[in-house]
């Protein structure tokens, strides 16, 4: 009874999570490149960050307690999840390559909200510091994003399988 709201909330976490680094990469950041915004996008940038760290950590919290959730629900609890066997089946190994790219989006995030806040508090925005803060965090954010994909894909490959 409770699993589909849980996915439903697993599935509406993920697309916002994904959906907002898609936005950002594919319309934000072309828009502030251009030369009568640039002037304004380091206020822009910081603005959006900070409002869309509130909505990611939520997006995050969710979907790490409805993931938990949709294993539990499906029979697969830490009991089973103990045994060797569990892992070596197909879901278990497709399992562990998801929460792999799960720990390493999580890991990812943490620095690069750390990278683009401490530099710029610390030195103040247009010193070289700030500079290659963002630069770095404009990297970790290409792989978070990638990696978030990659989350994505495993999620279809464990519901649905390889052909």
């Amino acid at each position: 009874m409770l699993y589909v709201p849980s996915v439903w909330l697993h599935v509406v976490a993920a697309t916002v999570w994904v959906g907002s680094m898609v936005f950002f990469a594919a319309v934000v950041v072309p828009v502030a490149r251009r030369a009568d915004v640039r002037a304004a996008a380091p206020l822009l940038f910081r603005v959006m960050g900070a409002r869309f760290r509130v909505l990611g950590r939520i997006s995050l919290g969710v979907l790490i307690v409805t993931g938990v959730s949709n294993l539990y629900l499906r029979g697969i609890g830490t009991d089973v999840m103990g045994y060797a066997e569990f892992w070596a089946t197909p879901f278990g190994r497709t399992l562990s390559y998801k929460l792999v790219f799960v720990t390493a989006t999580l890991a990812a995030t943490t620095l690069h909200e750390w990278t683009a806040s401490r530099t710029t508090l610390a030195h103040g925005p247009g010193s070289d510091e700030a500079e290659r803060s963002r630069r770095l965090a404009s990297w970790v954010g290409r792989g978070i994003m990638v990696a978030s994909l990659c989350i994505l894909f495993f999620a279809v490959t464990l519901v649905r399988g390889l052909p």
